[in-house]
């Protein structure tokens, strides 16, 4: 039993999802075929799936290298494909994996690895994030395959990556480096890298050096055992690098459902013409086929709408070309779905949530919700807050120390919040340590602090050593809370008990639950000075100062435009929920209004804002209006198309019935 707990710690830890065979068989059968491959590698091998599947495609290859950190599964790597060379290695500070001429196939599933994580694994022998960094900058530099344009391009990416990004951001990078000229590069992934907003250098990477050949997405996350997200494979070949606006390529992007499996294969039931199985698949991908039958889906995209998060928020990014800047403002990234509605509205203009002044985040993650997180039974100077079953107490704190907070979408009824409608709140701690570390405060900040109240005082001193049932560590030991704690050599600045000071998004004029049963609604933060309320991270948070643009925005994002566009590029999750990140918000843009119907919008908000709720009248109003830029001819059968769609995605997503 012991052995297992290990096995599945350092599982965990290490980011493996093995591939299996049946995956491995899938990913590449998408290559084109008669592909000429004689050299494969593999950077993170793991066990060796990806590889036994290549080399059972190309078995004449001359060079099949596989590297991977952990040793124990490499000498499973080497049972599985005898045929392979074997480095138990860092890819990333790997002189055997930079071959001149560059990789006829790149083939892997990188680990996925947070960052917080990453900041500390010496436990283990895995490189921390600025290590990793480091080994991927000297690896480019030494790079014998890029050219000098190409290495400034993956130079400056390499530098300017999130902080935040997990390990599969570097990977990306490092795996697209190698790639001959003409070369195919084959990933494994989770579906949310297309939506991530650190993984938008891996987006612009791709526009700039790659066409996209093909994605395949596990839309019921069936090709994994336990998978809490979906599943894409990706297949790109590598191309000469060039602004954006010339990647003229278009790729296909198929949904595989779990009824076109059979034992021996992911798409061993698919059917198409006269082909089944890895032969319809491949028929589909090189003729570029769309359509659906029973058990998948086709569709083609080009590549530049593929990346609408990256499209839409270029101008702030450092690392992007300025020809490219310059040459895709203004560019607007409609869903291929949407697209094909409003077609013949081509004049009609858009604008996105940022020209209209607003600013997208996610509200606040505490990192450690049972101790961070109470009910409040009296708010007065003095305030009294029940305290979650761990501790189980009723204690007294000064009222600075209490923030109401919006947690779950069941605190409120409707689509408003009010400041005297919550009972939850956090703990805020910002000025005040206790007793025990006071001495242990740097000198530079000392005259900032004061002692905490009793109470507080022996909550979080209860805090520091309880142990988590469902996490199997004291509070402070969690990934998140871990960065609370600023210290300079034995001295503190900060501690672990103290949360990041608030900003404009965990304070929020609207917000939208990340994970959600039925169609996204947009929520009413209804903000009053002195009595702001904060919004968990379960919310992804919206903020603008101006109260006619919130009330304009709280109807314009409740229509049955901005509910389909979410549904669209948001991620399906077991059990049919939709899960809606801060990129699939940014992304959104919608046909532009004129000065009049902004303020019928905002009328309609009010109306909102004193209802709580929304009804099919106030629905087809707010409708009418998204919908009036397409002109009166085209309007109401824009309108009655996207609400038609819009019924059919929720139906495909949970399983269940809609009104028509």
């Amino acid at each position: 039993m012991q052995r297992c707990r290990d096995e599945n710690f350092k599982i965990k830890r290490y980011g493996q999802v093995f591939s299996g065979k049946l995956v491995g068989d899938l990913l590449v059968s998408m290559l084109p075929p008669n592909l000429a491959v004689k050299t494969i590698v593999d950077p993170m091998a793991g066990r060796g799936d990806l590889l036994q599947a290549a080399h059972a495609k190309y078995p004449r290859a001359d060079v099949i290298l596989g590297i991977d950190i952990d040793k124990d599964v490499m000498e499973m790597c080497n049972t599985i494909v005898p045929e392979a060379r074997i480095l138990i290695e860092d890819a990333f500070r790997s002189e055997e994996i930079d071959i001149a001429d560059g990789w006829d196939l790149v083939i892997t599933n990188p680990p996925y690895i947070r960052y917080q994580t990453l900041k500390n694994n010496p436990e283990i022998g895995l490189p921390d994030g600025k290590e990793l960094r480091e080994s991927l900058i000297k690896h480019i530099q030494r790079s014998k395959l890029l050219d000098d344009q190409e290495r400034h391009l993956y130079l400056e990416i390499s530098k300017n990556y999130s902080g935040l990004s997990d390990m599969a951001v570097p990977a990306w990078i490092l795996c697209a480096s190698i790639v001959k000229q003409g070369g195919y590069m084959a990933m494994v992934v989770p579906e949310t890298w297309l939506n991530r907003d650190y993984a938008l250098p891996i987006h612009y990477l791709l526009l700039r050096c790659f066409e996209i050949i093909a994605i395949a997405h596990d839309v019921e996350s069936a090709w994994f055992e336990n998978a809490e997200v979906r599943t894409c494979l990706v297949i790109c070949k590598r191309k000469e690098n060039k602004p954006i606006d010339n990647n003229y390529s278009d790729t296909v992007l198929l949904e595989l459902s779990s009824g076109i499996i059979d034992q021996n294969s992911l798409v061993g039931n698919m059917k198409y013409g006269s082909s089944v199985g890895y032969e319809a698949l491949n028929q589909i991908i090189s003729t570029k086929a769309t359509g659906s039958s029973e058990g998948f889906s086709s569709r083609i995209v080009s590549a530049l709408e593929l990346f609408p998060g990256l499209i839409g928020r270029i101008n702030g990014q450092r690392w992007i070309y300025k020809e490219d800047k310059l040459k895709v403002e203004g560019y607007t990234c409609l869903p291929n779905e949407i697209r094909g509605i409003v077609s013949k509205s081509n004049e009609v203009e858009y604008d996105s949530l940022e020209t209209l002044g607003w600013s997208v985040g996610q509200g606040l993650r505490t990192g450690a919700n049972d101790f961070f997180y109470a009910r409040v039974l009296l708010e007065d100077a003095m305030s009294v807050v029940q305290t979650e079953p761990w501790y189980d107490r009723e204690i007294v704190l000064p009222s600075d120390n209490v923030r109401k907070a919006f947690k779950k979408r069941s605190d409120i009824s409707g689509l408003v919040v009010n400041y005297d409608d919550l009972e939850r709140c956090i703990f805020y701690i910002q000025n005040q340590v206790r007793k025990v570390d006071y001495q242990r405060v740097s000198h530079k900040v000392i005259a900032n602090y004061t002692l905490m109240d009793p109470d507080l005082d022996d909550y979080v001193t209860q805090g520091e050593t309880y142990i988590s049932p469902s996490h199997r560590r004291a509070f402070k030991e969690l990934s998140a809370v871990i960065t609370n704690e600023k210290k300079t050599g034995d001295e503190f600045e900060r501690f672990w008990y103290m949360l990041p000071p608030l900003k404009e998004r965990h304070v929020p004029n609207l917000c939208i639950s990340r994970v959600c049963g039925e169609s996204p609604e947009t929520i009413f933060v209804n903000q009053i000075a002195e009595k702001e309320i904060i919004v968990d991270a379960n919310f992804i948070t919206l903020w603008n100062q101006d109260r006619q643009a919130q009330l304009m925005a709280f109807a314009l994002l409740n229509s049955t435009w901005a509910k389909l566009f979410f549904e669209i590029a948001g991620t399906t999750m077991g059990g049919g929920a939709l899960k809606v990140e801060a990129s699939h918000v940014r992304k959104i843009v919608f046909p532009r209004l004129d000065n009049e119907k902004k303020k019928e919008l905002e009328n309609i908000g009010k109306t909102i804002l004193k209802k709580g709720s929304i009804n099919r009248k106030i629905q087809k109003q707010i409708d009418e209006i998204v919908t009036f830029p397409f002109g009166e001819e085209n309007r109401v059968s824009v309108s009655n198309q996207l609400e038609e769609l819009l019924i059919r995605k929720m139906r495909e997503r949970t399983g269940r019935k809609y009104d028509e």
